[in-house]
């Protein structure tokens, strides 16, 4: 899932910075599909935690 990792990529600008709906809407503006594809932002996850766990959705590893 290639739009998944794209996304993983430009969050780790900031990893410290709070993960919000508003970010991941802002980066997926031209990428509609892959919101579809995205998992839900846990509670307080950082920049740099959601994207480690696009990666994993992107590998398609479960917990």
């Amino acid at each position: 899932m290639p739009g998944l990792t794209a996304l993983a990529d430009a969050l780790i600008e900031h990893p410290e910075e709070e993960m919000s709906l508003g970010v991941l809407l802002g980066l997926l503006a031209t990428e509609p599909a892959v919101l579809s594809q995205a998992p839900a932002i846990p509670k307080g996850a950082t920049k740099g935690e959601y994207a480690a766990l696009l990666r994993l959705t992107a590998l398609e590893v479960r917990p």
